[in-house]
């Protein structure tokens, strides 16, 4: 029997490789959330329930949850080993389950307001600044990733950056500027270190969450001194830029207001 191409979960649309990419992400994904963060019990109980649909769902034993990383690495590595005996409602329902669960991972009882200080979309690096986009369930409309291996899956529909970050790297003397790293929306007045995975997002009639840390590659290497591109990722610091989920589409444009909702 021919393999589906494309498994289709809500309003999001992955290829068959992009859904057996995203499910082999689980753990990272998982360690993105907890970066530097203690989790509160609450959402540790929400966690190991999470687990365990994720196991019923693709078939697996239940790992023990009496350590819940522990158990994201295990449930992990076991889905990876029967991805390719996986059908697609079960990726369906796995990839549904994920993004139940990911986005309850901040209580939201924190506001940041800032401002849409620029906006990007191309094909290639650097990319192209605008001033309005339409934002669709894929992202920008007209932003194209040149390379599709970690890139361009629906929870990575859009890369966020904040000023502070750039600002930052330009002050130690990299030349980078706004748009050179791939990020499609930068942010102005909101604290670098607030722009974490699980952080809900306002900007005009466009929502979403922050679903991952961008992990940076080499074709950032012209714009950092010394080639030190891996200066942006999140285990040097709070300068990464972030991946987000849309999850009301429209229009947004440079100058509108960014509320961002998160609690740590």
């Amino acid at each position: 029997m021919a393999k589906a191409e494309s498994d289709t979960v809500g309003n999001y649309v992955y290829t068959t490789t992009d859904a057996n990419r995203t499910l082999l992400c689980l753990n990272e994904i998982w360690q993105h959330h907890i970066h530097e963060s203690v989790v509160p019990e609450g959402w540790l109980a929400g966690a190991r329930g999470c687990i365990a649909e994720l196991a019923s769902l693709a078939g697996t034993p239940l790992p023990s949850l009496d350590d819940v990383d522990s158990a994201f690495q295990v449930l992990g590595e076991t889905i990876s080993h029967r991805i390719d005996t996986l059908v697609p409602a079960q990726k369906e329902a796995l990839l549904a389950a994920m993004w139940r669960f990911f986005p309850t991972m901040r209580l939201l009882t924190i506001e940041h307001t800032g401002v849409v200080a620029h906006l990007h979309a191309s094909k290639g690096l650097p990319k192209k600044s605008i001033d309005h986009a339409i934002i669709g369930w894929r992202g920008i409309e007209g932003d194209v990733q040149s390379s599709r291996v970690h890139h361009g899956r629906p929870w990575q529909a859009l890369c966020i950056w904040s000023t502070d970050s750039l600002e930052r790297l330009q002050n130690e003397g990299h030349p980078i500027q706004h748009g050179y790293a791939g990020e499609n929306i930068t942010v102005s007045n909101i604290p670098a270190q607030a722009l974490r995975p699980g952080a809900h997002f306002q900007i005009g009639t466009v929502r979403g969450f922050l679903t991952s840390y961008s992990i940076p590659c080499k074709q950032n290497k012209d714009w950092f001194a010394d080639g030190d591109f891996m200066r942006m990722s999140h285990e040097r610091g709070a300068d990464s830029r972030v991946y987000a989920m849309v999850t009301r589409t429209g229009e947004i444009s440079v100058g509108d207001t960014v509320q961002l909702f998160t609690d740590r």
